[in-house]
C-alpha cells in the first residue's frame, strides 16, 4: 500500500473520531494504519540515511 493511501486512511479515521466514537473494528483498523504509516516512514528514513556517504575531505589530501 502506498504512503498516500495510508495517510488518507489515517486522516479519515481521525476525522471520524472527532465526529463520533469509533467502533471497536474501526479502532483496530485505525491502529493498523497508524502502524503501517510508522513502519513505512521509518523505512524511508533508514533508506535515506543508508544512502548518505560521509566524505572526510581532510583525509583526501
Amino acid at each position: 500500500m502506498e504512503m498516500k493511501d495510508i495517510i488518507e486512511m489515517v486522516n479519515y479515521f481521525s476525522s471520524e473520531a472527532k465526529k463520533r466514537q469509533l467502533t471497536a473494528e474501526e479502532t483496530l483498523e485505525r491502529e493498523k494504519y497508524r502502524k503501517l504509516y510508522l513502519e513505512q516512514f521509518k523505512a524511508q528514513v533508514r533508506q535515506k540515511l543508508d544512502s548518505i556517504e560521509i566524505v572526510d575531505e581532510s583525509k583526501m589530501i
